[in-house]
């Protein structure tokens, strides 16, 4: 359940400090302890995209590039792969989107760097296809930017890899 425990653009120590003081009070009412907090710096504004990888029992790693953020429930823009794919693959993902024209500039913002975008979608599906004790990878929000992309959440499931069978021989 969304208990609200993220704070945006806060500046100053006084500030961060006060947030803090009611994050724990809020966390304490719904019977979470906290051991500390997190700062970090605030990622460059950008389009919200979603990366992720989820293991299947048959196919192996499959990837998804999307619209990100709260985005991802309400639109379900996704485009889906079988990992490892190469970077122009990646290409094709992306501008597959419903929402690609956000990236590229749509009434008049910036172009995002597509092209960091497709890097990590590229290489999440090699560590994915390369490293199958990853069951489930969920990198979202990934912030594209003009500048680039940044990670600014990330969660992995990791298990020890289910042994496939070979496939059967055709005729047999």
């Amino acid at each position: 359940r969304d208990v609200g425990a993220v704070r945006l653009g806060l500046k100053g120590a006084a500030v961060v400090e006060h947030a803090a003081r009611e994050l724990r009070e809020a966390l304490g009412r719904h019977g979470n302890t906290v051991d500390g907090f997190l700062v970090q710096a605030m990622a460059p504004p950008g389009v919200e995209m979603l990366v992720g990888v989820v293991s299947d029992p048959h196919f192996g790693p499959v990837v998804a590039c999307g619209a990100g953020g709260t985005a991802v429930e309400l639109l379900g823009d996704v485009q889906v792969r079988l990992a490892p794919i190469a970077p122009v693959e990646a290409g094709d993902m992306v501008r597959a989107l419903r929402t690609f024209p956000l990236l590229a500039g749509f009434r008049g913002a910036p172009h995002a760097d597509v092209a960091a975008l497709e890097d990590v979608v590229a290489r999440i599906s090699w560590l994915a296809a390369n490293h199958p004790e990853i069951v489930e990878l969920d990198l979202n929000p990934v912030i594209v930017s003009p500048t680039g992309a940044v990670v600014v959440d990330a969660r992995v499931r990791v298990e020890r890899p289910a042994r496939r069978p070979p496939y059967p021989a055709i005729g047999r």
